[in-house]
């Protein structure tokens, strides 16, 4: 079969995937859910990926990357699509597709309930495609109709309230609230403080202090660089200078991308409102998961250190400038190299208290051995990012229904492992 566009690959199941890694090919899928991934600036905001989760007759979850925005306007949960020339890519152990240039999407069916009301020979009736697209299509059908009320249960629960079994109370005016599903912590209505949990499927990191080319947008996604081995940066870009309570960037490289209003000029956590300069991990997005929806948590440099084993970002870029130099990891001497003069001295003894605290316990025991704090964060990192491998964590969050999502409307405050209870 051709098309307007043409084929530059084979159409083929989803379970083969794997055999056609590098390879453009053709996919005839169901849309589970889509999840654009966007950051704002004081300008405005800009999607930069959409994310759809897809299925087949021979592999009910893949996923789809979607560069192009016309393209992704045209995704919906729900749909059967036709995908054309997509690429497949593996990252670490995961393998997926994402759309290159002369990608199309084209599609079939809409709206769902076509689906569950109209037999396969209705639906194809209305569908003009050549006789290999057109046996996929009926398998898929097929496979949507059979499983249907178990696909689509998961899409109504982000329309409508279902009656969940719990085995808690929640009071009506708690600060507190446990949640059951992802798509319940979306349908709040009202500030506060929500636990649930989730597995972490990525990290988005908006690097907005430099230009970026089209081709190096992807790096922010953190899941993509953790595996590429010549990719050395990853630590300089996850920190800089700012304030370590409240988490805000204060380095002169986002002066000229933010508004001068878009920093505080008090702290909100500080008991004398006066900012503690130091290294701090910037702010960014924690896509997070389960079998209902994605969430976007916003996480500060607090939460951060949790998410990261308690490394504080001072260790982690200290170890990266002393490797890039070709010494050993000295806090001290790398925060007086990198931190302007006017701020440096605070930075130099915050990164001497821990630095000196360290020492004193490595020394009793290996007097000569030093902590590689960026090792063993990479190796974190990468453990949280290992989509489909990871188990749940427990969160807790700040939900602020004044604010969208890209500006903290939930905002990570703890994480945990959740207790496992045995009999």
């Amino acid at each position: 079969m051709t098309s307007a566009i043409g084929w530059y690959g084979p159409l083929i199941d989803l379970s083969k995937s794997t055999s056609h890694i590098g390879d453009i090919v053709q996919l005839l899928v169901f849309v589970h859910r889509c999840n654009p991934v966007q950051y704002k600036l004081s300008t405005g905001g800009e999607v930069i990926r959409t994310d759809i989760q897809v299925g087949d007759d021979t592999l009910p979850f893949f996923s789809v990357s979607l560069w192009q925005k016309q393209m992704a306007a045209k995704a919906v949960a729900g749909d059967v699509v036709f995908l054309q020339n997509v690429k497949i890519a593996k990252f670490g152990c995961v393998v997926d597709a994402r759309t290159v240039q002369f990608s199309s999407l084209k599609c079939l069916i809409h709206p769902y309930e076509l689906l569950i009301s109209k037999g396969v020979d209705d639906l194809i009736g209305e569908c003009r495609v050549g006789k290999t697209t057109m046996e996929k299509f009926v398998k898929v059908i097929k496979w949507v109709q059979r499983a249907g009320s178990s696909l689509y249960n998961i899409r109504l629960s982000s329309f409508q309230k279902r009656e969940l079994p719990r085995n808690w109370t929640v009071p009506e005016q708690s600060e507190s609230r446990d949640i059951f599903l992802l798509s319940e912590v979306l349908q709040l209505r009202n500030s506060c403080k929500a636990v649930f949990n989730a597995s972490a499927g990525e990290i988005f990191l908006p690097i907005t202090w430099r230009a970026l080319g089209d081709s190096d947008k992807e790096k922010m996604f953190v899941s993509r660089r953790i595996n590429n081995v010549e990719d050395s940066t990853i630590a300089e870009d996850f920190t800089c200078v700012g304030c370590q309570l409240c988490g805000s960037p204060l380095d002169s490289e986002n002066r000229h991308i933010f508004k001068q209003n878009s920093v505080p000029l008090y702290c909100p956590k500080s008991s004398d409102h006066l900012h503690i300069v130091g290294m701090i991990y910037r702010p960014f997005m924690l896509y997070v998961w389960d079998e209902s929806e994605y969430l976007p948590l916003f996480v500060r440099n607090k939460a951060a250190e949790l998410l990261f084993g308690n490394i504080k970002a001072e260790r982690v870029y200290s170890c990266y400038k002393g490797q890039k130099n070709g010494q050993n990891c000295d806090q001290k001497d790398h925060c007086k190299e990198t931190i302007p003069k006017a701020i440096g001295k605070a930075v130099v003894d915050s990164c001497s208290s821990g630095a000196d605290k360290s020492q004193q316990v490595e020394g009793k025991h290996h007097h000569h051995k030093k902590v590689d704090f960026r090792l063993i964060w990479l190796i974190l990192l990468k453990m949280l990012l290992q989509q489909g491998k990871n188990s749940p964590l427990k969160f807790e969050v700040t939900v602020n229904t004044s604010l969208d999502m890209e500006n903290g409307k939930f905002e990570m405050v703890s994480v945990s492992v959740p207790c496992i209870r045995t009999r």
